[in-house]
């Protein structure tokens, strides 16, 4: 399935904030390998070196064998309803903007046969998790092989974010437009600011240790970024 331009725009608005997310899990629980999840109470459980267990939310899973994303609800299991209420949100904000892939139930692998299937598996449910962090509210997400080449896609409650740093916003812009096709770099970013509340003129903005300016080409791509923290200078 070809992604549709409702979905460009919300990956376009998220996918800063939810690699930013990605990047504070792995500060606060490393390589996050030890984990169990119970849908049927709602909860998820990191165990190892940091403990903790928090509220989840299941979105959806990517399985290799059907090659198609399944939204959570339309696989209801055993879960309670609050454990689908993301995935919910998230339909009804698709039927809200008209994006297809967030009202379809089963949405297909958009790949070639020989194409990396479980690439493109992980890239349709990274795109469908980031539509589900804005609809819903919650950007910290968990996703995991349960079995057979099938990937789980849960969003975390209660976790925060700390206030984003000019070293730390380097890296999520620099390395967010890799995670997947991102159209419009500059809503990209500005959406970011808008989400976090950072002031931001369309060329650079003040984070909690010092400034970030953001480079754009003629074609409005990201090409570069040049920060300045307390006591320190850096570029991209």
């Amino acid at each position: 399935m070809t992604r549709s331009g409702g979905m460009d725009a919300l990956i376009d608005d998220g996918v800063f904030l939810a690699h930013e997310a990605q990047l504070a899990l792995v500060d606060r629980f490393g390589d996050h390998d030890h984990w169990d999840v119970d849908l049927a109470a709602g909860v998820f459980h990191f165990s190892g070196a940091n403990p903790a267990t928090f509220p989840v939310q299941f979105v959806g899973t990517a399985a290799p064998g059907p090659r198609s994303w399944l939204w959570a609800w339309a696989n209801p299991g055993e879960q309670a309803e609050q454990v689908r209420s993301a995935a919910m949100a998230t339909r009804a904000m698709g039927e809200r903007m008209g994006v297809p892939e967030l009202v379809q139930a089963e949405v297909p692998f958009d790949i070639e046969p020989a194409d990396d299937e479980p690439r493109a598996g992980y890239e349709l449910g990274w795109s469908m998790s980031i539509a589900a962090r804005l609809a819903s509210g919650t950007w910290f997400g968990y996703s995991a092989d349960v079995g057979g080449g099938t990937r789980i896609w849960l969003l975390l409650e209660g976790l925060l974010f700390d206030a984003p740093s000019v070293p730390r916003m380097m890296r999520v812009f620099s390395e967010g437009i890799d995670t997947i096709e991102v159209r419009d770099h500059r809503r990209a970013v500005a959406s970011w600011a808008s989400l976090r509340g950072v002031p931001w003129d369309g060329h650079t903005m003040q984070l909690s240790d010092g400034t970030l300016s953001v480079r754009f080409d003629d074609r409005g791509r990201l090409a570069g970024l040049d920060g300045t923290a307390t006591g320190a200078a850096a570029g991209v």
